[in-house]
């Protein structure tokens, strides 16, 4: 497969007071297009030049936004945004420029509302339905796809009261409350991934990602004549990759997840619940997207290691309705965060030119290659959930580069 070095910016219009305005692509001096498995909102930041007296000396902020980019491929990224801030403001009296930071109306909406309610009367509601049915699509009233394939069903059954909060806070809130219906073992982890990305908007367990298909073949160091024509639209080149952060064993021992003791009180019954937690039998015990064995250094930590981190929590398990979660739920809600962790066990990057196919949430095989010999670099590879894409045009270069950051949780094999 050929990387795209050509795109297309199709439509590029601002509304201002009901009336349109479209620009053109000599009127776009830069656009950069951010998704991020930790944001509600695909993000962009636009660049626009113009006459003095045109159109963006009179925008305020919050106007209504519609943008189309293709790349060679047809793959289309964009959509409808909101104009939350104006920068670097620049008019001399022929043109002027101004940047603009976009974020979906959802976002806006988000932090203007505040809601203070029940949620799951009668009984308690599955998590997932109080996200999709109560908040997005009831109280937000969002037109973001919110597509049945995207959206993880929960085991578990919850009620409670919002003191307040923002409808994208309570649904972080919830994510990590959230245990997937199809992992109700006792092996299963609370934890939940709340994003948006071109598809629209997803609601998954961290668990899930490791069942996931390989969406993409990404080869670094790529031997000549290695690929097969029939492997061209499955595989993606690209020259070098950064490490952003590999194993940090410090920082590891100071949020304990090697050793660590969480103590839950519950407050429906008053109990004290003493959970060791132990990172051999952890990384034994969750899914992985890697099945290779686990760390030489874990040996280092055994049961009788004293915890490098004591952790308290207060849970209500009256808040669960009885029969919808396992009997380890205190356990699993404990661990929720050590899971989320180690779902950023391993970070790279790797750049390429177009290509707009790849979103987050994807997972991808990474092959890396080393040295004259190209060996296969087995730690390096393996298969890893793409975690951040950074678009980037600039018109000087006339082409749109492509940042993934990618995350693992487990060496390659």
């Amino acid at each position: 497969m050929k990387l795209q070095n050509n795109f297309l910016i199709e439509r590029f219009v601002i509304t201002v007071n009901g009336e349109a305005y479209a620009f053109g692509l000599n009127q776009v001096l830069y656009v950069r297009y951010l998704e991020d498995i930790e944001s509600a909102s695909i993000l962009m930041e636009v660049q626009l030049t113009d006459t003095a007296s045109g159109i963006l000396s009179k925008l305020t902020g919050l106007e209504s936004v519609f943008i189309e980019i293709f790349d060679g491929a047809r793959a289309k990224i964009g959509g409808f945004f909101t104009i939350y801030n104006i920068q670097d403001r620049v008019n001399d009296g022929v043109t002027s420029k101004a940047t603009l930071m976009l974020c979906t109306p959802d976002f806006i909406n988000n932090a203007a509302m505040k809601i203070s309610r029940k949620f799951g009367d009668g009984g308690g509601k599955k998590i997932h339905e109080i996200v999709v049915n109560d908040i997005l699509q009831n109280i937000m009233g969002t037109v973001v796809p919110v597509d049945k394939e995207n959206i993880e069903p929960t085991l578990n059954k919850y009620s409670f009261v919002s003191p307040f909060w923002c409808p994208f806070t309570i649904i972080s809130w919830l994510a990590g409350k959230s245990i997937a219906a199809r992992g109700s073992s006792s092996s299963a982890s609370a934890g939940y991934a709340f994003f948006q990305n071109r598809r629209g908007y997803n609601f998954k367990s961290y668990d899930s990602f490791t069942k996931d298909p390989v969406t993409k073949r990404i080869i670094v160091n790529n031997l000549v004549g290695e690929l097969k024509e029939d492997d061209e639209l499955d595989v993606l080149s690209v020259k070098k990759m950064r490490v952003v952060s590999n194993v940090d064993v410090l920082k590891g021992l100071n949020i304990g997840s090697y050793a660590s003791n969480v103590m839950t009180v519950d407050l429906y019954d008053m109990k004290f619940t003493e959970t060791k937690f132990d990172i051999n039998k952890y990384y034994e015990d969750v899914p992985r997207l890697n099945k290779s064995p686990k760390p030489l250094y874990f040996k280092d930590f055994s049961k009788d290691t004293a915890p490098t981190r004591i952790m308290s929590k207060i849970v209500d398990t009256a808040l669960f309705s009885k029969g919808t979660h396992t009997e380890g739920i205190t356990k699993q809600l404990s661990q929720s965060a050590l899971r989320e962790k180690l779902f950023y066990n391993k970070i790279v990057e790797v750049e390429f030119i177009g290509y707009f196919d790849l979103t987050v949430g994807d997972v991808v095989q990474l092959d890396v290659y080393k040295g004259r010999e190209q060996e296969p670099d087995a730690q390096n590879s393996g298969k890893y959930v793409i975690s951040r894409v950074d678009r980037t045009f600039f018109s000087s270069n006339d082409t749109m580069g492509t940042k993934l950051t990618l995350t693992t949780d487990s060496p390659g094999t």
